[in-house]
């Protein structure tokens, strides 16, 4: 995600799912956690293959810290609105954009970004205010390769698998930075409830002011 200047940033996310950087550069805590997730999702597999499964969870974790990923959350769960069940990977990072950017700045560059990905242009668009100050997000119903899918999970087809795809990018009224969220479901038709999702993550997390926090911390010591 290129090279920004160091930062922190407080992530409006769900508690109750499981986030693969919840644990940031910490190993051996995150495996402590992927091997626990295993063995609950798989109680009756051997041992041997539990543990080769731990370490597929750690060596994508490795890839994603490396890429600047700061969320992976998985949720596997049965939607309130239809109970059907949900099967969603929900990425999120921080990006540069243009300083000062406006609505179309940011439709621009998710659009851009996305037609590079996928030729072709996203199925809806829509531009949001949220905590940071503006937001742009989109909805889209790709066709992906079929070896694509088969690395998530599913068995090789021989034609392109649609899947569900909803971003988000919110940045401050300046620009420079953004918090770009990202969330896609095996089940295209469920790309709208996790667009929702996606939206308020982008929408409700704020970059902190370091320099406002210390300039607090200093008036209250005195």
């Amino acid at each position: 995600m290129g090279t920004l200047t160091p930062g922190r940033i407080r992530l409006y996310a769900p508690a109750d799912w499981f986030d693969l950087m919840a644990d940031g550069g910490d190993r051996e805590a995150t495996r402590a956690r992927c091997a626990e997730l295993v063995r609950l999702t798989y109680p009756r597999t051997a041992a041997e293959r539990r543990e080769q499964f731990t370490d597929a969870l750690v060596a994508w974790h490795d890839v994603l810290y490396a890429d600047g990923v700061l969320m992976n959350g998985i949720v596997t769960a049965p939607l309130p609105s239809s109970g059907e069940q949900a099967a969603w990977l929900v990425f999120a990072g921080v990006v540069e954009v243009p300083e000062s950017p406006s609505d179309l700045d940011l439709g621009e560059l998710m659009t851009s970004v996305f037609a590079e990905h996928y030729d072709a242009a996203p199925a809806y668009t829509e531009a949001y205010a949220t905590d940071m100050g503006m937001g742009f997000g989109f909805v889209a119903q790709p066709a992906l390769p079929p070896a694509a899918v088969a690395e998530v999970g599913e068995e090789a087809a021989a034609d392109p698998v649609q899947v569900g795809l909803a971003g988000a990018l919110a940045t401050p009224v300046g620009g420079g930075l953004g918090l770009l969220v990202v969330g896609t479901s095996l089940n295209p038709l469920q790309a709208g409830e996790l667009a929702g999702l996606v939206a308020v993550i982008a929408g409700r997390s704020v970059f902190v002011d370091e320099a406002a926090e210390a300039s607090e911390a200093h008036g209250a010591a005195g």
